[in-house]
């Protein structure tokens, strides 16, 4: 106020007058408590453009990049011009930087149309830079917003670092739940990211925080990709649309009118199909000479629509969930339960507790209408088991890494760029340490000099007093630090995305040695004490001398591509287990291999002939590993490679690995599933299931509890055997 007095005096009078009938008006908005959304502009209806939505352009795969090139060409002669066009995703097959050299030059086709594209599983589950490659290669962030003409536009970045699977990050909702408060509740609003949401088949685990942040706003499509189909569905009254991928020729038109949007779909029709909206076409005739179409596909008021009030309700009674809905005048009802396909539903629904996994889950219920409309409610249900949870505690960041326990504290690595310590007894936050980046993989507690080391993708590796959080130093490296640390021999080693594997003091971080792969790195290093194990993207698994960094031998493991320096079956995600003059690694295609310290030699293998992400855990003379897509988990000898038992999961298992606690072993399913095994026999003792979130990460034990960390954020205590559950409860 005293500025503003001084600013009155310096003015003349008219100039002082003007300022007083400011502040006066300004002072009466404050007084009488107008709300933000009160001072959002009127929304003007949009004058009309054209855009274009495309997905899955695979620039890299095969001669991709001469179709796309055409199509670009193609859309920057369309009449109208579009104003721009979204990408949702996969740009690229594997986002090397060759790749994306050659996407933009494939972009020049579209001429001075403007490229928004969004990332896609395909565009960092393999990028040699890991996220940083996909700005890097495409010049924009991973994610955005904009306004044009009246219609405020997003895209979102659906994936998860190093992997297949889909998840909008905390950050993202953040961000987001600001930018859409500054447009109001009124402005039309297009979403667009890869992965989909509000179907049965849940590829995106945070859809449900999603759809609550953006419900109060005026949402009016979705605009999706990930499938390689040309589909439709809704969500919550809202339309969202799925394109082919761009090089099978697919595209969405998009007319935005004042009132309306107006979508027609580019497409090359099948010559073996005929239906009443294309042109009948002989069955041989060759693809280069089949024209495309386009058809209408939707209109899309670009009003805000009501909703209408679901009425439901979900219970437990005896061994039994009771669903209970009455649906809305002219809707039919159907239920989910999870991520299962939908059921009818009429009057009320009993489900058996004995069907399904002890713990959390969600029950759908989607109210469906004549005009494609639908809208879904979620229940979640609680399910009694032998065990259940000893505490809960959100870090506030996605936890995709192993655990890592010392002493009573449990280390956790998180996407949100924090490592933070949590105390075991009830997950009280001890300390954190801030990053300028995601931490991706495990920390490693040093014993002989009680230090915890981890890397950061700010190309930063750390080093840090496990008791405060006090970092002693911190050295940068060449790229961002995927990868975990371990130290031998006062060295500690970790390999980059820049290709290279570092010796660095652990005592100071000064940098000792390099070994320069041909890919980048992502797993936890492995010792002997005396020697240390990596495996790469480019099809090699190195033994290096702790001391000098000498290579004593590499070995090419895993099936070989057409590619340069790199192979989607490397022994680049798992992390190697060493025991009884052995390393135990496992390939991306399915294959576990022992292999022998001193030369590489390969003494035994086991082959699933399936895709294995899982890292394999060697204790007493035994080797635990896990079939990822299957849900397979296993234990083999560690001399010979025989078998001592599988068990059946019922459930994928992505990168979660073992660990060992109290005589029982314990892995994840990524649907949120905790498995506890007992590890003589293979025998599943229970399973529990997360609140929903992703189980990428792998859990840590002791004697008597498992902890699990989750990509919604939340870290959970669990007691190791049923018979503890009590015991425990009143520990804590």
């Amino acid at each position: 106020m005293l500025h503003d007095v001084k600013m009155i005096a310096a003015c003349g009078m008219n100039e002082a007058m003007r300022i007083v009938r400011c502040l006066l008006v300004y002072s009466i908005i404050a007084l009488t408590g107008c709300s933000s959304k009160a001072q959002v502009a009127p929304v003007a209806p949009p004058k009309g453009f054209t855009f274009i939505h495309c997905s899955d352009v695979h620039v890299g795969a095969g001669n991709n990049h001469e179709t796309d090139a055409a199509l670009f060409a193609e859309i920057a002669k369309l009449d109208p011009k579009p104003a721009f066009v979204v990408a949702t995703g996969d740009i690229c097959e594997y986002g090397t930087d060759e790749q994306y050299a050659l996407y933009r030059e494939t972009l020049n086709n579209l001429g001075d149309v403007k490229m928004y594209p969004a990332p896609g599983n395909h565009d960092v589950r393999w990028n040699p830079r890991g996220k940083e490659g996909y700005t890097l290669g495409t010049g924009g962030p991973l994610y955005r917003s904009w306004d044009y003409d009246g219609v405020h536009f997003v895209t979102l970045d659906s994936t998860v670092l190093l992997e297949h699977w889909g998840h909008i990050s905390q950050e993202q909702l953040n961000w987001l739940k600001k930018d859409l408060a500054k447009i109001g509740r009124e402005k039309p609003v297009i979403i667009g990211f890869h992965h989909w949401i509000g179907r049965e088949s849940v590829q995106t685990d945070s859809e449900q925080a999603l759809m609550d942040l953006v419900k109060p706003y005026n949402v009016v499509l979705w605009l999706q990709g990930h499938g390689h189909a040309d589909i439709d569905w809704n969500v919550n009254g809202v339309p969202a649309t799925m394109v082919k991928g761009l090089y099978q020729n697919s595209y969405d038109i998009i007319q935005v009118t004042p009132d309306e949007l107006r979508i027609r779909k580019r497409t090359l029709p099948d010559p073996k199909k005929k239906s009443s909206d294309e042109l009948v076409r002989e069955k041989t005739a060759p693809a280069d000479k089949i024209q495309p179409v386009v058809k209408p596909l939707m209109n899309i008021p670009l009003k805000k629509q009501p909703v209408p009030n679901i009425v439901a309700d979900a219970k437990l009674e005896d061994d039994q969930i009771v669903i209970d809905a009455t649906a809305p005048h002219g809707a039919t009802l159907e239920y989910r339960v999870d991520t299962a396909h939908p059921q009818p539903l009429s009057g009320l629904a009993r489900i058996p507790t004995t069907q399904l996994v002890p713990g959390e889950h969600v029950i759908t219920v989607q109210a469906s209408f004549p005009d494609k409309r639908a809208y879904q409610k979620p229940l979640p249900v609680t399910i009694p088991g032998a065990v259940s949870q000893l505490w809960q505690t959100d870090v506030g960041g996605e936890v995709q890494s192993p655990l890592v326990k010392h002493g009573d504290t449990i280390y956790v690595s998180s996407m949100g760029n924090d490592l933070i310590a949590l105390r075991d007894s009830d997950g009280k936050e001890k300390w954190r340490v801030k990053t300028a980046g995601p931490i991706f993989q495990a920390s490693h507690f040093d014993d002989a000099s009680n230090t915890l080391y981890f890397g950061s993708a700010d190309h930063f590796v750390y080093a840090v007093n496990p008791n405060n959080g006090h970092v002693k130093w911190k050295a940068e490296l060449g790229g961002a630090v995927l990868a975990g640390p371990n130290v031998a021999q006062g060295v500690l080693s970790v390999g980059t995305t820049d290709t290279k594997i570092y010796g660095i003091d652990a005592s100071n971080g000064n940098k000792l040695w390099t070994v320069q792969g041909k890919n980048m790195f992502q797993s936890k290093t492995a010792t002997d004490g005396q020697r240390f194990f990596v495996g790469g993207w480019d099809n090699f698994f190195r033994c290096i001398d702790a001391k000098s960094g000498q290579e004593i031998w590499s070995k090419e493991l895993g099936r070989k591509q057409n590619y340069k320096n790199f192979s989607a079956f490397s022994p680049a995600i798992t992390s190697p287990a060493v025991g009884d003059g052995k390393v135990f690694v496992s390939t991306n295609d399915g294959i576990l291999h022992g292999l022998k310290i001193e030369n590489g030699d390969e003494v035994w293998r086991v082959d699933w002939k399936k895709m294995g992400y899982s890292s394999p855990l060697y204790r007493d003379g035994r080797v635990y590993a896990a079939l990822s897509d299957e849900g397979k988990a296993f234990c083999v000898d560690a001399n010979t490679g025989e078998f001592k038992w599988t068990a059946e999961t019922g459930a994928v298992i992505y990168d979660s690995s073992f660990c060992f606690g109290g005589g029982n072993v314990f892995i994840a399913n990524v649907n949120g599933t905790i498995n506890s095994i007992n590890a003589d026999s293979g025998k599943i003792e229970w399973q529990y299931r997360m609140p929903p979130g992703h189980l990428l990460g792998s859990p840590v034990a002791d004697d008597d509890r498992v902890y699990m960390g989750s990509m919604n954020g939340l870290m959970i205590a669990l007691p190791i055997h049923a018979s503890r559950q009590a015991e425990s409860a009143v520990g804590n």
